[in-house]
Order: C-alpha cells, then sequence, then structure tokens
C-alpha cells in the first residue's frame, strides 16, 4: 500500500512539475513576444508567440485566454501576412466567441485587403458584443466608405467620435474616407 501512496505522489509531482514548467515557458515566451510586439520587431514575436502558443495547450492557467492568438495576429496583420492574421484572429474567436478585439482585428485585416463585406460582418459582431468598441465602428465607417455608401459611413464614423474623440484624428488620415472628406464631420471644429 505504502507503495501504491508513493507512486502516486510521485506522478502528482511529475505532472505537477511538468504542467508548471509549460506555463513558465508559456508566460515567459507571451511576455518575450509582446516586448517584440510593441518595439516593432514583428518576426521576432511572430516566433515567440508561436512557441508560446506551444506550450499555452500544455497549461493550467488561461486556456481560455485568447491574447497570444490576437497578439500573434496583429504581429502578422503588421508584416503584411493577411491569410496568417485572420486565422490568428479566427483562433482567438474560437478560445472566446466574444473577444471582441478579435473581431475589431480581424475586421481591419479585411479592411487592409480591401474587402470591405466581411470587415462589415465582423465589426457587426464586434458591436452586437459590446455597442460602444469605438473601434469598431471607426472600421465599420472605413468599411462603408469603401463600398461608397456614404451616409452610413458617415453615421458609424458619428457614432465611433462620439465614443472616443481620438477616433477623429484616425479619421482626417484614412484614406477610406476621401470620397466623403467634404463632410463637416471632418472640419477641423
Amino acid at each position: 500500500m505504502k507503495n501504491v501512496i508513493l507512486s502516486i505522489c510521485i506522478i502528482a509531482m511529475i505532472v505537477f512539475i511538468w504542467i508548471w514548467h509549460h506555463q513558465i515557458q508559456f508566460n515567459d515566451k507571451s511576455r518575450n513576444a509582446l516586448f517584440h510586439l510593441r518595439n516593432g520587431e514583428f518576426d521576432d514575436a511572430i516566433e515567440a508567440y508561436t512557441k508560446a502558443i506551444r506550450h499555452k495547450k500544455y497549461t493550467l492557467f488561461f486556456t481560455r485566454e485568447p491574447s497570444a492568438y490576437n497578439n500573434l495576429g496583429q504581429a502578422f496583420l503588421r508584416k503584411a501576412k493577411y491569410d496568417q492574421a485572420i486565422a490568428a484572429f479566427q483562433k482567438a474567436l474560437e478560445i472566446q466567441p466574444n473577444a471582441v478585439e478579435a473581431y475589431i482585428n480581424l475586421a481591419t485585416v479585411y479592411l487592409k485587403q480591401n474587402l470591405p463585406d466581411p470587415a462589415i460582418q465582423s465589426c457587426e459582431k464586434a458591436i452586437q458584443i459590446f455597442p460602444n468598441a469605438a473601434l469598431a465602428h471607426y472600421n465599420l465607417a472605413c468599411a462603408y466608405a469603401l463600398k461608397d455608401e456614404s451616409e452610413k459611413a458617415i453615421d458609424a464614423l458619428k457614432r465611433a467620435i462620439d465614443l472616443d474623440k481620438k477616433v477623429k484624428a484616425f479619421a482626417t488620415e484614412e484614406r477610406a474616407f476621401d470620397g466623403i472628406r467634404s463632410h463637416p464631420i471632418f472640419s477641423s471644429e
């Protein structure tokens, strides 16, 4: 009986050490990747997030947290690797279907590819989950502007600016709004 208990304790200890190792590796790789992402070192961020994600499946904590995939998608987006960015954001949404930021980022990828219809769908999902997401309304305005639906674009942009005044500065630089730039919303008031 002592041998059975001792064996169970040893197995439990090995499993604990194994899980703890992967948790530490996930945490370290994630921190390292975030450092690279913030410093514009996107290839290094992609490599570090990929390694972190390999360890993630063996962890106990944060298994339902989509941030590693969302940030990996951001790095791919900045490298203009759109297919990989879409896959990463979709994986984030698979893990957590209500991840508003992933929907917003997915819309951004579609806008970069001049695909307004899937961008609109992503924005609408984000807004359905969190109606006060200024960037979702902003991306929605961009998508409508790309479709030459000026009235809808202006309405969405007004909502985005109402939610976050800083969005107006983005709009002045946004090329998607060139067709509606004469609207009073773009005045310097």
